[in-house]
Formats: structure tokens, C-alpha cells, sequence
């Protein structure tokens, strides 16, 4: 008689917690999957959000709203006034920041709400627009998939091809806290469609301070070691005369295929030291000018030259900025702990008085099947 009481007891007792709650039919509920943020040229809070319709006569997909209001949480009431089910943010899958926010030191604390709600993914995808929010949440493309798929397919894939940092609401928390790193985020524009155009680069503060074009991302991402399984970079080999003519005959375009990155950290003479080792493995997937006008050592020379001068363009603009998105603050206190403490509260500061020495080593694995 024992052996069945605790089968049985377990079986009732999930049996009423499964009728506890009251099942709502799918048709019934308004799933929000996108949460804008922005300010109209008046400076006034605009919050829209979007959400898919799942009513086979409907005429449209998705049903979008915006309203000017004081906080997130107040925009709830108007939105479930205008919704035809309930209202649920839970499955939130991208927020999206107009690049006027930023403009702002204090606009962090907007987004309290959404870290008070425990029902509010934190892998949710933050995206800054280059531009009004509203172009891209009212956008409509025939040949595209729902919305918020398609900006998470549009991040998510050049996240997969080392082109832009991953952000989500959790890793921007890190960052706005943590006081070894500064926040960088994807940045998208409209125009015509919707396109990646980089990083967004913050200060300490939140405030907007830059963005980084394509290229410069997937070096950022580098610097990081963060890099995801696909890395191509294009670049002209400066040193190659260019022949006149309508078509470029001194451009390379490679594979990174393996990529080996260590920073050495130090303090000395009053400052402190950070030495880049990079190694990478590439194959070359295009070449516009000759085999024969330069042997594959002078090659590989030429591009870890042209390399290394990208990397110092990207640190330099990170110094002069006073900001840290590598994080190379979190490097310092692990390994110099007493002399970074003392500079924790003005890093950016330290950061832009430190050297930071880049030293990139090259191996071409394949040159290709035609040689």
C-alpha cells in the first residue's frame, strides 16, 4: 500500500497545478516580439511594439502601435487598449534603440521595467537604428519573413560570420555596470531594406559615441576573442601599384579560418601595457592582381601589415574616444589588481594613456584551386 501513495500523491498534485491556470486559445493573445524606444524631434518618449496576428482573415501579419508617453510601463495601458487579446511581453525577442536615445546620458533607466520583470527574456536581441525606430517597425516586405525573425536573422547571422558584437539585455546590463568594459551594440539602418551598418560604440555613461563600419567590426570582435566560425576581411594591398583602368587590380579578399588571440598585461613607468599577439590562419579567396607580382612571403608580409594598421586604427579611435568596448579594463584587474583600483572609477582616462602594442602573424594555408 506504501509503494503507491507517493506515485499517487505526485500524480494528484500536478494534476491540479496543470488546471490551476485558465489556457488561453493562441488566437486570443497579443505576443508582443518587438519593443522600440526613441525620441521625436521634440524630445518626447515615443514606445511602439509589435506584435504578429495570428487571425487567418486578417489582412496583415503583425499588428504595430506607438504612443508618446513618460515610461515603458504606462505605454502598457494604451497598448491593451487598441489590442484585440491579451497583451504579453514575455516573448519579447528584440528591442530596438533609436540613436537619438543615446544621445542622452541618463536614458538607461528607461529600460527598468524590463529588468524588473522576471518574465522578460534577457537573451532578448538590443539593436540600435540608425534613424527613427518607427521605419523600422512599420516596415512590410512581402518577400521577407515576420519582423522580429527577420532582425534576428539579420543580427544572428553576421553575429555567425564574426561581423558584430552579440548584444543582448543581458550582456548590455554587464557592460552599463561592469567598470572594465564599455557598451557596444549592433547598429541597423533602413534604407530600402533593412541592413547592418556595424557597432555602436557607448561610454560609460551610455552616451553615443561612435560606430564602427563592417570591416572595423569584425576586427573589434577580434580584439575581443569573441570571433564565431566565419571571418572574410577585403583589402587592398597598398604596396601593389594600382594600373590605371576602371577595374581595382590591387585588392585581396581572405577566409580567416583560425585565429589565436593573447593580450600580455602590464604596469610600468605609470602606465599600463597591453601587447596583442594575433595569429591567424587565412585562405585566400581572391586575388585581383597577378600571381607573379609578388611572392608568397612578400604576401603574407604585405597583409600582416595591412592588418596590423587596421587593428591600430581601431584602438587608436577606441583611445581617443576614452572608451574600452574590448574590455580590456576586465585584463588589467585580473592581472595588475592594485594599479588598476586605482583608476577603476575614470578607466576610459587610463585606457587612452596606456599602450597598446599590436603584433599580427599570418600563415596562408590555401591560395585557392587555380593558382
Amino acid at each position: 500500500m506504501n509503494r503507491w501513495f507517493l506515485p499517487v500523491l505526485i500524480f494528484f498534485l500536478v494534476s491540479m497545478l496543470s488546471g490551476c491556470g485558465r489556457n488561453i486559445p493562441l488566437e486570443d493573445l497579443t505576443i508582443a516580439l518587438i519593443l522600440g524606444v526613441d525620441l521625436d524631434e521634440e524630445n518626447n518618449l515615443i514606445i511602439s511594439e509589435s506584435s504578429p496576428v495570428f487571425n487567418k482573415e486578417a489582412k496583415k501579419n503583425a499588428e504595430t502601435y506607438q504612443t508618446e508617453t513618460k515610461s515603458i510601463r504606462e505605454s502598457r495601458r494604451y497598448f491593451d487598449s487598441l489590442s484585440t487579446g491579451k497583451v504579453t511581453a514575455a516573448k519579447i525577442q528584440v528591442l530596438l534603440i533609436g540613436k537619438r536615445i543615446l544621445e542622452h546620458e541618463d536614458w538607461f533607466s528607461i529600460l527598468d521595467t524590463v529588468y524588473r520583470n522576471p518574465a522578460f527574456s534577457i537573451n532578448t536581441r538590443v539593436i540600435v537604428v540608425d534613424g527613427p525606430v518607427s521605419n523600422v517597425m512599420f516596415y512590410e516586405a512581402k518577400d521577407k519573413p515576420q519582423l522580429s525573425l527577420y532582425l534576428k536573422g539579420v543580427v544572428d547571422n553576421n553575429i555567425d560570420r564574426t561581423r558584430t558584437v552579440i548584444a543582448t539585455l543581458q550582456t548590455l546590463h554587464r557592460q552599463m555596470y561592469e567598470k572594465g568594459i564599455t557598451p557596444s551594440l549592433s547598429e541597423i539602418k533602413k534604407d530600402g531594406d533593412i541592413k547592418l551598418t556595424g557597432v555602436t560604440l557607448l561610454d560609460k555613461k551610455g552616451k553615443y559615441v561612435d560606430t564602427l563600419g563592417i570591416q572595423d567590426s569584425s576586427l573589434l570582435v577580434l580584439l575581443k576573442d569573441e570571433q564565431k566560425e566565419e571571418l572574410t576581411l577585403s583589402m587592398p594591398m597598398a604596396k601593389l601599384i594600382e594600373e590605371a583602368g576602371i577595374f581595382h587590380r590591387n585588392e585581396l579578399s581572405l577566409d580567416v579560418v583560425k585565429a589565436n588571440i593573447k593580450v600580455m598585461t602590464s604596469y610600468e613607468q605609470g602606465k599600463f601595457h597591453f601587447n596583442y599577439k594575433i595569429k591567424l590562419a587565412v585562405n585566400i579567396i581572391e586575388r585581383l592582381f597577378p600571381a607573379d607580382s609578388v611572392k608568397e612571403k612578400e604576401l603574407q608580409k604585405l597583409i600582416e601589415n595591412e592588418l596590423r594598421s587596421r587593428f591600430e586604427d581601431v584602438i587608436k579611435k577606441i583611445q581617443e574616444n576614452k572608451i574600452d568596448p574590448i574590455g580590456l579594463g576586465i585584463h588589467a584587474r585580473a592581472f595588475q589588481y592594485e594599479q588598476y583600483k586605482k583608476v577603476e572609477e575614470h578607466w576610459g582616462e587610463a585606457l587612452a594613456d596606456s599602450n597598446i602594442d599590436v603584433s599580427v602573424d599570418v600563415v596562408i594555408k590555401s591560395t585557392g584551386a587555380i593558382r
